[in-house]
This record gives structure tokens, C-alpha cells and sequence, in this order.
């Protein structure tokens, strides 16, 4: 059976050339409504809320530690790091809607970051001995590479951190005053998304019921749906793209492990991991993609595939051997990396070929452009 579904996965590519361009589905406009409203009610709301508990949480922790200083309360303040980490890559993928006033989502990851972009800013911010640079308001609208999870790793993982931030001097209480400013800004940005989600005189809820409105920025609900396949899509891209494709590298002699996503904190590859369920749970959610495929599109076999295909780059991701900084340059371990690879690339053009054909969905978007 695995031998026949990583054939089946080898050919999705060709597959979704091969069928694009056919004539796409024709739902009624019900379809996507309901469609939208049982991904934004029933996927993209609970995970809001689980960020903004997470983020609440985080922050509590790192008001404990910075409090009284100490080894113990430094391993909760990771393990709640962790935790509100894992929270958003459950939920980065979704790229509209609130996340994106503000520009929060870059606010909250500002990653990948080739220019070390992070680093110069934590640098500028712990070299300052200006206290109103962390006030919340002025933070929040200062450098954006300072003010989300790459730079808590960096303040919390990086070599050296554990000794910086015990070592009871001032340099050790900037460093706390600024990690502070980091999960207070976290929190308040989870808090205002999952608010402006639900309440408020507009929540966004309303906003994807009411798409196609006169006054909304969706002129039919298919394009409501659109963003949500966009999502899906940059579940898979995110990994094929950036998260593995960028530490691995052409070769193994071209292997770069600094690149992955969280090598400080070793969970690079626990955030592929989150990243593929996410997209899972995205497609085969109750009343989801895969309810519409196999029912209202009519296309049970793509369902098939499509449900398939997610199982196996999950069974894929879940073989390589942790950590995936070590794997990548690693001759035993690095082949299922690069499976992964291969595989969520041909997923990717599944999403953006086959199931936006049975959707009835325009071709030719990049869930990373913004449209």
C-alpha cells in the first residue's frame, strides 16, 4: 500500500498539469457559503482562540520569570513558549482577515529573515537604555523583526541566552524588560485577531457570511474561498519552499541547517510537522474542502487522492529523524527529508491545479501574494 501511494504521489504533478485547464466546476453560490462559514467558525476562530490563551499564558510566564529570575521558572517560561509557538504555526497559514491589519502576521513571525533582519533589531533594542522604546504602544510600532517569536527564540535559545538572562546584572534585567515587551506584544496581537474575529460593531465572521454584499470586500463568496484555498495551499508551500527547501539545500555538501526555521530551539522540524497537520485538518475538517469535493463537485476520486497525499507527506515528515538541522546533513537520515520535499511539492500543485478546477476556483494564484 505505501509503495502504491508514494506512486500515486509521484505522479500528482504530472496529474495536475495534465488536468488543468479542463472545464471547472460550476457550485452555487449556498456552496460557498457554506463553505466559509463552517471553515471560519469551525477552523480559523478555535485557533485563534487557542493562540491568544497560548500567547496570555506566555506572557504570564515570562512576567513570573523576569519576577524572580531562576533555572526553574526559565524552563516553564520555554515550555509556554512552546506552547504558544506550536499555537501559531497551527494557524500562519491563514494570511487574511485581521491577522493581516497592522501587519501582524510579519509582527508576530517575521520569518524567513535572510538579512538577519532579527538580530540587528534585538541588538539596537538591548543596546538602548531608552525605557520608552519598550512602552507598549511605542513597541508596537517600531522594527517589526523585534516584535514576534524569532526574536523571543533568539532571546531564550541562543548560545549563551540561559547565562545572560540569570546572570542578575543589568544587562540581564534589559534583556528581561525586552523579552517582556516581546510576549506582552504577542499576546495583545492573539487577544485583538481572535477579538476582531468575533466582536466588535464588524467581526470579521460576519464579514466571510456576508461576502458577495455590496459592502464587502468579497464581491462573490467564491472569493471569500479563495483565501481559504490560498491557506490550504500555503500549509504545503511553506514546507516545500522555505521550512525544508532552505536548510537542505541542492545537495548535501550544499546543506545549510542555520536556515531552518527554529534551529535555536531545535523545532524546526515539529513546526513542519504542525504545518502539514494544520493543512490535514483544513481539508478533511467536518463540512470542510472534503465535504464539498466529494459531494457538491462531485470528484470523490481527487477527495481520495487529496486525503491520501496528506497522509503520506505527514508519514514522511513524521520519518525523519529529529532534529532536522542535524538531518539534512546527515547521509542516513537526509533521503526522507528530501522525500518530503518532492512530496509536498506535488501536493502543492494538486491544491493549486485539481482542486481549485473542482472548486470552480480562478487558476493561477500564489498564496503568498496577497490577492
Amino acid at each position: 500500500m505505501r509503495a502504491l501511494v508514494m506512486r500515486s504521489l509521484a505522479a500528482l504533478a504530472v496529474l495536475a498539469m495534465t488536468t488543468a485547464g479542463g472545464r471547472a466546476a460550476e457550485l452555487d453560490e449556498a456552496v460557498y457559503r457554506r463553505l466559509n462559514e463552517a471553515l471560519a467558525t469551525g477552523y480559523v476562530v478555535p485557533r485563534y482562540e487557542a493562540l491568544a490563551k497560548a500567547t496570555a499564558a506566555l506572557d504570564a510566564g515570562a512576567r513570573a520569570f523576569c519576577d524572580q529570575p531562576g533555572r526553574t521558572p526559565l524552563v516553564e517560561l520555554r515550555r509556554r513558549y512552546a506552547d504558544a509557538s506550536d499555537a501559531w504555526q497551527r494557524i500562519q497559514h491563514v494570511r487574511f482577515g485581521p491577522v493581516e491589519y497592522f501587519s501582524r502576521s510579519a509582527r508576530i513571525a517575521f520569518w524567513p529573515d535572510p538579512r538577519n533582519s532579527v538580530g540587528r533589531a534585538l541588538e539596537e533594542l538591548l543596546a538602548k537604555a531608552d525605557p520608552a522604546a519598550l512602552e507598549p504602544d511605542a513597541f508596537g510600532r517600531g522594527n517589526v523583526a523585534a516584535q514576534g517569536f524569532p526574536a523571543l527564540e533568539r532571546l531564550m535559545f541562543a548560545d549563551g541566552a540561559e547565562t545572560l538572562l540569570l546572570a542578575g546584572d543589568d544587562g540581564a534585567k534589559r534583556r528581561c524588560l525586552v523579552l517582556r515587551s516581546v510576549t506582552g506584544n504577542l499576546a495583545r496581537m492573539a487577544a485583538d485577531v481572535h477579538h476582531e474575529w468575533v466582536g466588535g460593531d464588524r467581526p470579521f465572521l460576519k464579514v466571510m457570511a456576508a461576502a458577495g454584499a455590496a459592502d464587502s470586500p468579497y464581491q462573490h463568496p467564491r472569493e471569500a474561498t479563495l483565501d481559504f484555498v490560498k491557506a490550504l495551499h500555503l500549509s504545503v508551500e511553506l514546507v516545500s519552499d522555505h521550512k525544508l527547501a532552505r536548510p537542505l539545500g541542492s545537495a548535501i555538501q550544499a546543506a545549510r541547517p542555520r536556515l531552518a526555521e527554529a534551529w535555536r530551539s531545535g523545532r524546526s522540524l515539529e513546526n513542519i510537522r504542525l504545518d502539514l497537520a494544520a493543512g490535514a485538518a483544513l481539508y478533511e475538517g467536518k463540512d470542510g474542502f472534503s465535504a464539498v469535493v466529494r459531494g457538491p463537485a462531485g470528484d470523490a476520486a481527487l477527495d481520495d487522492l487529496l486525503r491520501r497525499a496528506f497522509a503520506q507527506v505527514r508519514a514522511t515528515a513524521e520519518a525523519i529523524r529529529p532534529p532536522l538541522e542535524s538531518a539534512v546533513e546527515d547521509a542516513k537520515r537526509r533521503p526522507a527529508a528530501e522525500r518530503l520535499v518532492r512530496e509536498t511539492a506535488a501536493l502543492k500543485a494538486l491544491i493549486a491545479q485539481r482542486l481549485t478546477e473542482a472548486l470552480g476556483i480562478p487558476l493561477g494564484f500564489n498564496a503568498l501574494d496577497g490577492d
